[in-house]
């Protein structure tokens, strides 16, 4: 069957709404062929996102319905007796309502789903921690991240608690109805199934958080100074705060963004990778005569640390903020067994050479935490966890769960910037004349080419292909050694000598094409003049 024919079906269909129908009729004959695909979509670096209105290629009731049913299938194939299922969801449009069709399949077909009380949002990182605790069989999370309003996604967890990896995603999707049979599914929901999850275990988690302190005494001891605090409408909201506060931490919200809020009306940008994203936040700090900010995205899941540095704000990375943790935990916390670290292949690799002076292992997966949680798991209990981390601001610092956690990085964090402050300097000088004095200096950047095209994903591979057979020898000062494709790392990676490297890869849930930077040398001044040499570079290759 082909897309015009599923189209000619969704038309016909009296379930579906004509407020879809109505989208349906303004549709290009492009956007037919690429929304009513006989394709059925595919699980990404995390999960399945997209925006959200009719067809098979986008986020709505059936598709949601396609995805569950395949995962049903899945898990009464791998767990035979009794299954349980954890569902949450974020602030998103329609999440609350994904989630309901999603306990609908799974009861439907004799599976036990816990919600949390009024099946209300949830960070991602307390769903993860609340499926190993109930000791469930996996789990859901309806959360399309950072993304814009317009869309939505679905994330599969494990027993563990972490993202299912691509064996178990490609094994669920071979069990999804096919994209034709999706608007005339039959469900027959069993509410008697349903389990309501007890608030108190939201309590229980912010007490295990408290983990990722190195120092205990930091927990009691009296902080004055105002930390500012925005949640972009998202499910930290509140949850942050009381969090903080059981740290003795003054945390003040962004009240305009502190609340659910499923349009975003006060957060034009929630990914707090962005500088952008903190605009609200820098004008409350300057109120409250705050020098830190920290920033955590709608599924709570990203944290983001902000700090006011010679009277200019400056947005630290996720590969800053990896080497700081690192360095930090280190140094100040001891182990009965050889410490590990997990990183992806395009975060930075300056943490190895911290950790080969303390005797760690670091670790290398592919980018996205299903690769990092499932490393935690594999070597947890052998070896001592340390921290693990990527260049996109996500952080995990405990075992208490396997996904990325605002809550104990936005914890750790703060310590050290404590720690900092009774020494008289701030995060960014520790990372500068601390840890760079001793090793030497770094500079990391990634850059995001933004593709505007409905076929983004076949635009992106032809990218790829021009950077894989790139033709010149050299980029900007460097002599390019090698060109490989790392399978692993699902990246190109160009070795330019001496640990310096440039990747690129394709993002898996967004319409973007990646390109990493890993730079040493004298100083930054100079690092940076060469990175604009060489992004000006790759800029007419990439966007030509």
């Amino acid at each position: 069957m082909n897309a015009q024919q599923i189209y000619n079906l969704w038309e016909k269909s009296n379930k579906v709404s004509q407020e879809y129908k109505n989208q349906m009729k303004s549709m290009s004959q492009e956007e037919i062929d690429i929304y009513f695909s006989p394709e059925k979509m595919h699980f990404g670096t995390a999960g399945i996102r997209g925006t959200m209105g009719p067809g098979t290629q986008r986020m709505n009731q059936f598709v949601y319905q396609q995805f569950t049913v395949g995962y049903a299938k899945y898990l009464l194939k791998h767990y035979p007796n009794n299954p349980s299922v954890v569902i949450g969801h974020d602030n998103r449009i329609n999440s609350k309502e994904f989630s309901i069709i999603c306990t609908n399949v799974l009861t439907s077909y004799g599976i036990k789903v816990y919600l949390f009380e009024n099946n209300h949002l949830t960070p991602t990182p307390m769903i993860s921690y609340t499926i190993r605790n109930l000791s469930a069989n996996g789990g859901i999370i309806i959360t399309a991240s950072h993304n814009p309003k317009e869309f939505n996604g679905y994330k599969v967890y494990n027993p563990d608690g972490g993202q299912v990896l691509p064996n178990t995603a490609s094994e669920i999707e071979s069990l999804m109805p096919n994209p034709w049979e999706i608007i005339d599914l039959d469900i027959k929901p069993n509410d008697k199934l349903i389990r309501y999850i007890d608030e108190k275990i939201i309590d229980t988690y912010m007490e295990e958080a408290k983990q990722a302190i190195v120092n205990k005494d930091f927990i009691t001891k009296n902080k004055t100074y105002p930390v500012i605090i925005t949640t972009h409408h998202g499910t930290a909201s509140g949850y942050l705060q009381k969090f903080l506060s059981r740290l003795n931490i003054n945390a003040i919200e962004v009240k305009e963004q502190c609340y659910e809020s499923s349009t975003f009306e006060n957060s034009p940008n929630s990914n707090p990778e962005y500088y952008h994203s903190f605009d609200l936040a820098i004008e409350l700090a300057k109120k409250e005569n705050s020098n830190i900010i920290i920033g955590v995205d709608p599924d709570a899941d990203r944290m983001a640390v902000m700090i006011k540095h010679n009277n200019e704000w400056k947005l630290m990375s996720g590969n800053d903020m990896g080497i700081i943790y690192t360095y930090y935990i280190l140094n100040n916390r001891s182990y009965q067994k050889t410490p590990f670290i997990v990183s992806s292949y395009v975060s930075t690799n300056y943490i190895d050479i911290i950790a080969k002076e303390k005797n760690a292992i670091v670790y290398r997966t592919g980018t996205g935490f299903k690769w990092m949680g499932n490393c935690v798991s594999e070597n947890d209990g052998k070896q001592n966890f340390v921290v693990a981390f990527e260049e996109a601001i996500g952080a995990l610092c405990t075992t208490i769960n396997r996904d990325k956690d605002s809550f104990t990085a936005a914890a750790l964090a703060l310590e050290i910037y404590d720690y900092c402050l009774e020494n008289k300097m701030d995060l960014i000088d520790y990372l500068h004349n601390i840890i760079f004095k001793k090793y030497g200096i770094w500079f990391g950047k990634t850059d995001s080419f933004i593709i505007k095209d409905l076929d983004w994903k076949n635009i992106a591979i032809k990218k790829m292909q021009l950077l894989t057979s790139y033709p010149n020898k050299n980029i900007g000062k460097y002599e390019i050694k090698n060109i490989s494709f790392n399978k692993i790392g699902d990246c190109l990676e160009w070795d330019l000598g001496n640990m310096n490297w440039i990747k690129f890869r394709m993002s898996g849930t967004e319409p973007k094409f990646k390109a990493y930077y890993n730079f040493y040398g004298k100083s930054l001044e100079e690092l940076d003049s060469i990175y604009t040499e060489i992004n000006q570079e790759l800029k007419k290759i990439i966007e030509q």
